[in-house]
């Protein structure tokens, strides 16, 4: 309970600094715009300066989530596959230790199948991708 205080605690001080330092940017390039411009226009210019840090800002964190969420997804389709892999992989193996002569009929079927249907492959290439 208390590290969750001191940790919000010290996300506030973090993002109250963050403020500051961003409003004391904004005012110095107020002050530099100042020097050659009207006050009314510098103003503005300063405001159009902070909405295009921020339009920076947002975009390279939307680019950063974006990769983040492909590692994620990548890494959970990884995990999936493994866990379907060890169940089904030694339910498959001990069928095709029991009847061996079947599985190789129904390898070579599946194969004739895959190899002279395209829609099928498309099929199963598309199902492979997801």
């Amino acid at each position: 309970m208390i590290r969750g205080v001191v940790i919000v605690a010290v996300i506030l001080a973090c993002a109250t600094g963050l403020t500051a330092c961003f409003g004391l940017l904004v005012a110095a390039d107020y002050f530099a715009y100042t020097n050659i411009l009207p006050p009314v226009y510098a103003a503005l210019a300063a405001a159009g300066t902070a909405l295009l840090f921020c339009l920076v800002a947002l975009i390279v964190g939307k680019i950063i989530l974006s990769g983040m969420k492909r590692r994620a997804r990548r890494s959970i389709q990884a995990r999936v596959a493994a866990t379907i892999g060890e169940i089904f992989g030694k339910e498959l193996g001990d069928l095709a230790d029991q009847y061996p002569t079947r599985v190789l009929g129904i390898a070579l079927a599946a194969g004739f199948a895959l190899g002279f249907s395209p829609t099928l492959r498309r099929a199963l290439g598309w199902f492979v991708r997801r």
